[in-house]
C-alpha cells in the first residue's frame, strides 16, 4: 500500500515538474556583440533567466553586424528568424517594408512614464508608423577626443577648433598635427551638419550636393593641405597615442581603445564636436528588433527581457561596462552614472545632456546601405584628388537612382 503512495506522489511531482517545463516560453536573441559587450549581454541575460523561471532567453552571437544582416536575411526566406535581434535603423526600414517586424513596445507593457523615460532622440530613430517599433539598446555619439596637455580649453566652435589645429601643428613644428581625419562618411557628416547640411531632407530628396556639402569637404581637404591634419593610415586612436595628433572626431563607444593607446603618456578628455553655423551630435548605434513569426507568448516574453536589459539599473550596468550610453534618462540621472561620469571626467562629454537636444542620426530608410557606400566612395574619391562638385554630383545620381529602387517596392 506505501509503495502505491510513493509511486502515485512521484506520478504526481513528475507530472508538476513536467508541466512547468513544457509551460516555458522559449526566445532567442541574435546579437553582434562579442568581447566585454558580448560577456554583459550573457550576464544579462542569465540574470533575466533566474528571475523569471517561465521564459527561457538564448542569446547567440552571430559575428560582426555585417554577419549578423546576412544571416538574418538568410532566416526570413527560410522561415527561422529569430524572436528578437539587434537591428539598424535601415535594416528596421527594410523589414518594416516588407511587413516582417512587430512594434515592440506594445509588447512590453510600458506606462506613460516608462515610455517616455526612453530618449527622446532614441525613440526618434526607432519610430515608424508613429509607433515605437524597436528599442533603443547599444548607442553611442561621436565626440571630440583631445590632447589635454596640449590643449587645455577644447575648441567650441569651427573656428577655434581650425585656428587651434594650426598653432599644435606650428608649436611643434608639424610632429604632432593638430586634428587626425580619414576619409569617412561619418566625418563628412559630421562637418556637412554643423555647417548646416544633411544627406537628404524629410522629402528624401538628396541634399549633400549642396554649397554646405561642398564647403565641409573643403574644410577637410584644406587642413590636410595646410599641413594642420594628418591624413590617418590605420585607426585615429593609434596616432592619437602615439602623439601625432592633438585632436580627431570619433566614436564614444571607441573609449576603451583611446584609454589602452593613450595610457599615462598623457591627459586625454572629450568635449562636443565644435559647432558651426549650429551644434550636432550624431547618434549610432543599434536597437532590438521583434520579427512577426514569434507567437503571442513569445512576443510577450521578449517583450519583458527588452524591458528587462533596458530598465535604469541594467541600462546604467551595461552602460558602465561597454562605454556605449544608458538609452533612458532615468539611466542618464541616476546616481550609479553621475558618479561613474565624476570618476572618469574625460568621459564627460560621451554623456553631455545638451547634446540629446540637438543629436541627429543617419538617414533610416531602407536604401540606406547602398547609399551610404556611393557617398562614402565619394568622399575618398575627393582625397584622392577628384573635384568635389562632380564627385558629389555623380554620387547624387546614384543615390536618387538607390532611393527610387526602393520606393518601387525593390526592398
Amino acid at each position: 500500500m506505501r509503495s502505491k503512495k510513493l509511486w502515485f506522489l512521484t506520478l504526481v511531482l513528475c507530472l508538476v515538474f513536467s508541466g512547468s517545463v513544457l509551460a516555458q516560453t522559449q526566445i532567442t536573441f541574435w546579437h553582434a556583440m562579442s568581447g566585454e559587450l558580448g560577456n554583459a549581454i550573457d550576464y544579462l541575460t542569465a540574470e533575466f533567466n533566474a528571475q523569471n523561471p517561465d521564459i527561457v532567453v538564448e542569446s547567440i552571437y552571430q559575428g560582426r553586424y555585417s554577419d549578423l544582416n546576412t544571416k538574418l536575411v538568410a532566416s526570413l526566406s527560410a522561415r527561422t528568424t529569430p524572436t528578437i535581434a539587434q537591428v539598424y535603423e535601415n535594416w528596421t526600414d527594410a523589414f518594416f517594408r516588407n511587413g516582417v517586424i512587430a512594434p515592440l513596445a506594445e509588447y512590453m507593457d510600458l506606462s506613460d512614464e516608462e515610455f517616455n523615460d526612453y530618449i527622446e532622440v532614441f525613440r526618434g530613430m526607432n519610430t515608424w508608423d508613429g509607433k515605437l517599433y524597436t528599442i533603443p539598446y547599444n548607442k553611442s555619439n561621436w565626440v571630440l577626443f583631445y590632447n589635454a596637455d596640449m590643449i587645455p580649453t577644447p575648441p567650441a566652435t569651427v573656428e577655434e577648433f581650425l585656428q587651434i589645429s594650426k598653432e599644435i601643428t606650428a608649436q611643434t613644428n608639424g610632429e604632432t598635427r593638430g586634428f587626425g581625419m580619414r576619409p569617412t562618411l561619418e566625418l563628412f557628416h559630421a562637418f556637412l551638419y554643423v555647417n548646416g547640411g544633411d544627406f537628404l531632407d524629410d522629402e528624401l530628396n538628396v541634399t549633400f550636393n549642396s554649397p554646405e556639402g561642398i564647403e565641409a569637404l573643403e574644410l577637410m581637404i584644406g587642413m590636410l593641405d595646410d599641413g594642420s591634419a594628418l591624413l590617418i593610415d590605420g585607426y585615429e586612436n593609434e596616432a592619437f597615442g602615439d602623439n601625432m595628433i592633438a585632436m580627431y572626431i570619433g566614436s564614444s563607444a571607441g573609449m576603451p581603445h583611446v584609454e589602452n593607446s593613450v595610457g599615462d603618456k598623457f591627459q586625454f578628455s572629450t568635449a562636443p564636436i565644435p559647432a558651426g553655423v549650429r551644434p550636432g551630435a550624431p547618434f549610432m548605434g543599434t536597437n532590438i528588433a521583434l520579427f512577426n513569426a514569434a507567437t503571442e507568448e513569445e512576443r510577450l516574453a521578449a517583450g519583458r527581457f527588452v524591458k528587462f536589459i533596458t530598465n535604469t539599473e541594467n541600462t546604467v550596468y551595461f552602460a558602465i561596462k561597454t562605454g556605449y550610453l544608458p538609452v533612458t534618462y532615468s539611466g542618464l540621472n541616476s546616481a550609479e552614472y553621475q558618479q561613474f561620469l565624476a570618476d572618469n571626467p574625460h568621459k564627460a562629454a560621451v554623456a553631455n545632456l545638451d547634446a540629446f537636444g540637438y543629436g541627429y542620426w543617419q538617414p533610416t530608410i531602407a536604401a540606406w546601405e547602398e547609399a551610404r557606400g556611393v557617398i562614402g566612395q565619394a568622399v575618398e574619391r575627393v582625397f584622392l584628388g577628384e573635384p568635389i562638385e562632380s564627385t558629389l554630383a555623380e554620387a547624387q545620381m546614384l543615390v536618387e537612382e538607390a532611393i527610387e529602387d526602393m520606393l518601387s517596392q525593390r526592398y
